[in-house]
């Protein structure tokens, strides 16, 4: 008989076969459950062994202590082996920071974690779970029932012209944010008011006075940023005035249907440095790639 998470899980997706190696994994010594808040600071190490850069465990924390997700762990006797984690925006939300140590890969315990956010993300009202996949991580997120949907580019250049403003452009300010939010949602299909609200207007930038056209919402764990507008001379401003914000190579995340936005960047010497694939588990988002001319990160797009 089947027991603990297992079994719960297995209730909640009946559509969803759990394979049995992972089975296996589950049913055993190693338990997938929510990270313990002094677990969070341990998370940069295990993100450093599976090949990742340690500031996702920043990322993830943030995703939950924020945007009203949650953190799932790979416990094996007391060792972190596995992670992954959630961020909620109401209808929809986001799988990201998935990584399995090494020596625990090939037997279905990526996948696993992913179908534990899931399943939080459902209990939480969120018709719609989205993410970001690697070629080596879409089989996975195939087998648990997720759609390629389009694909993102990352691409990275060179800054700017420091401190020369760009017409047009201008630094965000807090009577922006319904204005912002507008914007987001129009861009992105969803109500991100969790992110914006909590992050604006620090490192934000607009375009357009009285009728806003776009703004750029900068990561705190990355160069570039959060960049949408309505019209492509818009996005094409704030992109500029991103590269002029920094001062040493920055990268870039857009969609691939959004060719205004990487010609601009391809002409101002920036080159491609991973893909990735927007999949999507649920009924799709009324997003607008065009509008998009950079994502905040690869977790929440």
């Amino acid at each position: 008989m089947r027991t603990g998470w297992g079994a719960q899980h297995e209730r909640r997706t009946t559509n969803v076969p759990i394979p049995r190696a992972e089975w296996e994994l589950t049913a055993g010594r190693l338990r997938i459950r929510p990270a313990r808040q002094e677990e969070l600071a341990q998370l940069g190490a295990l993100y450093v062994r599976a090949g990742f850069t340690a500031r996702l465990a920043g990322v993830v924390g943030f995703a939950r202590a924020r945007l009203g997700g949650e953190v799932f762990v790979a416990d094996l006797d007391g060792d972190l082996v596995g992670v992954a984690a959630g961020a909620h925006f109401g209808a929809s939300g986001w799988v990201g920071g998935v990584a399995v140590a090494p020596e625990r890969r090939r037997a279905g315990l990526g996948g696993a974690l992913t179908e534990a956010v899931v399943t939080n993300l459902r209990d939480r009202q969120a018709g719609t779970v989205q993410l970001l996949a690697t070629e080596l991580g879409r089989p996975v997120y195939e087998r648990i029932g997720f759609v390629a949907e389009a694909e993102y580019l990352t691409l990275a250049g060179p800054s700017g012209a420091g401190g020369v403003p760009v017409a047009g452009v201008r630094a965000g300010r807090p009577g922006d944010r319904a204005a912002v939010l507008a914007l987001d949602r129009l861009a992105t299909g969803e109500d991100r008011t969790r992110l914006l609200g909590t992050l604006w207007p620090a490192g934000g930038l607009v375009a357009g006075e009285g009728a806003l056209r776009g703004f750029h919402l900068a990561s705190p764990w990355r160069s570039g940023g959060a960049t949408v507008a309505t019209d492509p001379e818009a996005g094409l401003a704030l992109l500029e005035a991103v590269r002029r914000t920094y001062g040493e190579e920055i990268s870039v995340s857009l969609p691939a249907g959004n060719r205004a936005g990487l010609l601009a960047l391809a002409a101002a010497g920036f080159r491609e440095r991973s893909g990735t694939t927007r999949m999507c588990l649920g009924p799709p988002l009324p997003w607008r790639p065009e509008s998009v001319f950079g994502a905040h990160n690869l977790f929440w797009g």
